[in-house]
């Protein structure tokens, strides 16, 4: 997560943090003036869920993703969110004045809350990613994986029940994109907020993913369970058959 918006989506159309989804969309539909970019979504993602969305570009995945985040109010069909939503999108938006503890804490802007308090939590949190020995640093001083920690860090400071992921992995190399990923399961798995990650990369997918969604042309044509335990090895053979089967549904090979 190079970077990260936090929103409530204060609507109808929300749910409160007791329901048991953590999001929950159905017959959604949008339009671009006379394009239509998405029809008859219905998609549900459950609290400690990771899902998946892949398909090609222009398939309408950022869209819904923003759907989710309350940033296109204009849509048809119902959209239910719990709680706080935070979205983490590929480019880095940390503010490159603010040291990275002040970063966290400032996601914690309410009244109701003390300047001290939010710098308490976000010290908490950045330990928990493993970022302590940075709290003074400044962001252009960060890589690219401790860059991603801090953005993980600022969205679980609202304490959100669904977090959006728009391409969050992809600036990375390979071996900080892996130890990432298992950061994001982690704390997903601990704190058991769902999850919605949009991506390009199929072995990705398959790594992170308990339903991987293929969305072809604005609409779900293929939901895949991924039937294996976690963390997942990529050399193991139906980690490979699941990779190769999305693959050919993405018609890339056939």
């Amino acid at each position: 997560m190079t970077t990260q918006l936090q929103q409530h989506i204060d609507t109808p159309e929300s749910t409160s943090a007791s329901t048991t989804a953590a999001a929950h969309v159905q017959g959604l539909g949008k339009s671009f003036g006379h394009r239509e970019v998405l029809t008859n979504i219905n998609l549900s993602i459950q609290r400690g869920e990771v899902v998946a969305l892949i398909g090609r570009s222009g398939s309408g995945k950022s869209t819904i993703l923003k759907v989710l985040a309350g940033l296109i109010p204009d849509h048809s069909g119902s959209v239910k969110v719990a709680g706080y939503p935070a979205v983490a999108f590929q480019e880095p938006r940390l503010f490159p004045w603010l040291s990275v503890i002040d970063n966290v804490a400032a996601g914690l802007n309410r009244s109701d809350i003390s300047g001290q308090q939010a710098r308490e939590h976000a010290s908490a949190l950045l330990k928990e990613v493993g970022l302590e020995e940075f709290e003074s640093s400044w962001p252009e001083t960060l890589s690219g994986g401790q860059s991603q920690r801090v953005s993980l860090a600022l969205a679980l400071i609202s304490n959100p029940e669904l977090l959006l992921l728009d391409e969050p992995f992809g600036a990375l190399d390979a071996l900080t994109r892996i130890t990432a990923q298992q950061l994001l399961l982690d704390t997903a798995a601990s704190r058991n907020f769902g999850v919605l990650l949009v991506t390009h990369d199929v072995a990705e997918a398959v790594a992170l993913a308990d339903r991987v969604i293929l969305l072809e042309d604005g609409h779900i044509s293929h939901e895949i369970t991924i039937e294996l335990p976690k963390p997942r090895e990529r050399n193991n053979p139906q980690f490979a058959r699941y990779t190769a089967q999305l693959l050919r549904l993405l018609k890339v090979t056939s």
